[in-house]
């Protein structure tokens, strides 16, 4: 009976070169590799030609997802490529390390993680104990293990031998600084000899180990390691109840700026290595050059010659038998990007990381709900839109951010479809925000991107249904009966609206006629209000029934407007500022709704507000405005308001509040209105200079709100000196009228 230990580092390819000659030669019985038990049940898909890596294996507790854990895999991949020899030639392989149902049921007895950190005093563990390679390498000259790694065991092109030299230098480094800092791994080296003992047991005569690089010395020497105290590490540790499945996974959750502990700095530049070893350096280069073609970035055959030339030059100063990414990047930096940080990044996401996505075959058992998931992509035709990389959804060279035409049937369910994953948390597809849109046309502008934890976030979905449609009505109604405000159920209206979930609507319509009965807060009110008016103005455009809406927006409108006057007096400075813009907003709104019936009643309400001088200025002033360009007011009757408002009478902070409010958003009313420029000028020339200097922060934030254009010709209008031509007005007096007044003035001037 024999027993090989091969150290490995998880994704190296040369790592999986080495393994694969070393593995050929020995030809063993069985293979025991580092991997979950319960990855046992998934080998056979290996084979299947439709899983493509990356993938993972994902473990999860279905009775609480919060505990789960990914096993990822490329087809460079140590392990991955172990999978594939062992298929070949029949060999069978068992998986040794700690099953995952063993490692969620440490999660339930903390205190044994506990009592061995105490033994082992790890209380104050040293640097060399946290990442001992990295000590490695830094006495080689390196900044980190990972480039270290790379340059001694995985540019190779494969040496069988190599497995000898890292046992040695795991020995050496364990000896060195003992077992502290692995309390876990105690638990799953003693599983891994468990394993080991059996296979022994069973015969095998040639048995090959597979595992971390870092595990090896646990494994190489049994006799050092007595049964029962293994059995002891074992013992009492609960079993969690697991499943698993594959999954895509992607290079972007491979490489360690992802935080994957096991991860790699370059995926997309090691399966170039694992490859074609010889020709990567070119073949990278070649490929720099092409995505500075597309993106239409200059370059040429003689940047990518003089790229390949320059980083091997660098790779035979340093003493390296291929360039690494380090000589690439460098390359890059100096020979395409002129030192351009933006440029690199586009080379780093694109060639060093890499967008590449896996898959995975349909036969893998999956539960309902993702099932019809995948046949509504199917259907939609949305399956090239399922990558890693960011997409704009229907995109063309003339459009590059797409766009769905929510009049054409098919576009209107890909949407509804895309609004019914987000629902439910499965964000693929973002909706542009940026102008508001996708809320105000008939069209969508949707951001794709495909993130592999979609895969445990539809799983956690399944609790509500096993179809799309069964599953967000289902959440919908659960989230309805547990909102608390209106504004709550009023966006998750508009969210159900725009997801065409018609069984859900009247449960939520119920639950807003319910809870709008009881509110008192006019804020929630107001708050309630936009959402509810673009469901009504354009549910047409998504063929939704509005008529509950419009039966809804008849009770809320009118609470507002009679209570607004109250709920706007004597206000702090923060509650009048969120005053002021619900009442902007519910302007928009009401406007938008574009109904006399509303907008008399909202008139009529501004009106009361103009003369109550318990309120906040920026609020009168703003209902001014909005008197005057509704033309309730006209310019005379809105200059006779500004002049009292910036009399000297008043405060000049409360003046200053009031000309924010009423000339917010637009200077035209003062370029097209002489009458209340002259009062504006006035004003700011009668303020004493400390006066001046407290109102010019404010008077700033006021005229900074303008379009550029506005404030030039306002500057322009200073500089001359001159305004625009004022309306005259008629001055005779009428002697019959005169006589009317002239007793009362007499009384009042005691003449």
């Amino acid at each position: 009976m024999e027993i090989k230990l091969f150290g490995i580092r998880h994704h190296g390819p040369g790592s999986s070169k080495s393994l694969i000659k070393a593995l050929s030669v020995y030809q063993p019985d069985i293979i025991l590799i580092e991997g979950a038990e319960e990855l046992s049940n998934l080998l056979p898909y290996v084979q299947d030609e439709t899983l493509v890596p990356p993938v993972a294996a994902l473990i999860y507790n279905p009775k609480n997802l919060q505990q789960a854990v990914y096993y990822p895999f490329t087809v460079f991949s140590p392990e991955w490529q172990t999978f594939l020899f062992a298929q070949k030639y029949g060999i069978p392989v068992v998986q040794m390390d700690l099953p995952q149902s063993l490692r969620l049921g440490l999660d339930e007895v903390p205190e044994k993680i506990a009592e061995l950190k105490k033994l082992e005093g790890q209380e104050d563990v040293k640097d060399i104990v946290k990442d001992p390679l990295g000590y490695m390498a830094s006495l080689a000259g390196y900044t980190d293990s990972e480039r270290w790694w790379e340059a001694m065991f995985e540019q190779g092109d494969g040496n069988e031998d190599i497995f000898g030299v890292i046992l040695d230098l795991m020995k050496t480094l364990r000896t060195e600084i003992g077992n502290q800092g692995q309390a876990y791994n105690l638990i799953r080296e003693a599983y891994m000899r468990k394993k080991l003992r059996k296979a022994i047991k069973d015969k095998y005569e040639r048995i090959a180990v597979v595992c971390g690089a870092w595990h090896t010395p646990a494994l190489d020497d049994l006799n050092a390691y007595k049964v029962k105290d293994d059995n002891a590490l074992l013992k009492g540790i609960p079993k969690v109840k697991t499943k698993a499945t594959w999954i895509p996974w992607t290079y972007d959750r491979i490489a360690t700026s992802s935080g994957y502990g096991a991860g790699v700095v370059s995926p997309a530049w090691y399966e170039l290595l694992f490859f074609n070893r010889d020709n990567a350096t070119i073949n990278w280069m070649a490929k720099v050059s092409q995505l500075f073609k597309k993106e239409d970035l200059e370059t040429s055959s003689a940047h990518a010659i003089e790229g390949v030339r320059l980083a091997e030059t660098l790779a035979a100063l340093r003493g390296l038998e291929v360039p690494g990414i380090g000589e690439l990047t460098e390359s890059v930096m100096t020979i395409f990007s002129g030192g351009y940080q933006s440029q690199l990044d586009l080379i780093r996401h694109k060639l060093v990381i890499g967008d590449k996505m896996g898959d995975v075959p349909e036969t893998i058992p999956i539960i309902p709900l993702q099932q019809d998931i995948e046949l509504n992509i199917k259907a939609l035709k949305l399956k090239k839109y399922k990558k890693a990389d960011v997409v704009w959804l229907k995109a063309t060279a003339n459009k590059p951010k797409g766009g769905l035409d929510l009049r054409q049937e098919h576009d209107l369910k890909q949407s509804q479809f895309l609004h019914r994953l987000n629902l439910l948390s499965i964000q693929w597809g973002i909706p542009d925000v940026a102008t508001g849109r996708e809320l105000s046309t008939k069209n969508e502008y949707w951001k794709m991107e495909w993130r592999p934890e979609f895969a445990l976030q539809i799983i956690e979905a399944g609790m509500w249904g096993n179809t799309i449609q069964q599953a967000t009505v289902n959440f919908v109604i659960n989230q309805a009966t547990h909102a608390q405000t209106l504004v709550e159920l009023t966006q998750l209206l508009e969210k159900v609206i725009h997801a065409n979930l018609p069984e859900a609507i009247n449960e939520l319509v119920q639950e807003l006629k319910n809870l709008a009965a009881i509110t008192k807060d006019i804020n929630h009110l107001m708050t309630a209000l936009p959402p509810l008016v673009r469901i009504y103005r354009y549910g047409d455009v998504r063929n939704t029934e509005i008529g509950m809406v419009d039966a809804l927006l008849q009770k809320i409108v009118p609470r507002i407007c009679i209570s607004l006057p109250n709920a706007c007096t004597s206000l702090d400075e923060s509650a009048s500022e969120e005053m002021f813009d619900q009442v902007l907003s519910v302007n928009r709104s009401l406007l938008l709704l574009n109904e006399e019936m509303y907008l008399t009643v909202w008139e009529e309400t501004l009106e009361r507000l103009l003369d109550n001088q318990h309120i906040d200025g920026k609020i009168r002033g703003a209902a001014t405005r909005i008197l005057l360009d509704n033309e309730v007011l006209n310019v005379e009757t809105a200059a006779g308001i500004l002049s009292y408002a910036l009399s000297k009478s008043v405060d000049v902070v409360v003046a200053s509040s009031w000309l924010n409010g009423f000339l917010y958003g637009s200077g035209l009313l003062l370029i097209h209105n002489p009458i209340l420029w002259e009062i504006v000028d006035e004003w700011v020339s009668g303020l004493k200079d400390e006066q001046f200097q407290q109102m010019l922060p404010a008077l700033r934030r006021t005229f900074a709100a303008f379009a550029p254009a506005e404030r030039q010709k306002m500057l322009q209008l200073v500089r001359d000196g001159k305004l625009i031509e004022r309306p005259t007005f008629d001055t005779n007096l009428d002697p019959e009228r005169v006589k009317i007044v002239l007793p009362m003035l007499q009384l009042f001037f005691g003449e």
